[in-house]
């Protein structure tokens, strides 16, 4: 997953550098969900490591 972000951020700057911003927007709104899923996943990890904490 954090492999995937890289690769997808850096599309974001080459978007950016190449001021194609149509495209730079839509990088972003693709980062925006492969983040928030890659938060869940971490977060479903942590809780299934010390189960006791989270009740």
């Amino acid at each position: 997953m954090l492999h995937r972000h890289l690769d997808l951020t850096k599309s974001e700057a080459v978007k950016i550098l190449k001021k194609n911003y149509e495209a730079d927007i839509a990088t972003y709104d693709e980062i925006e969900k492969q983040a928030l899923e890659m938060a869940d996943v971490l977060a479903e990890g942590i809780v299934s490591q010390f189960p006791n904490k989270f009740s």
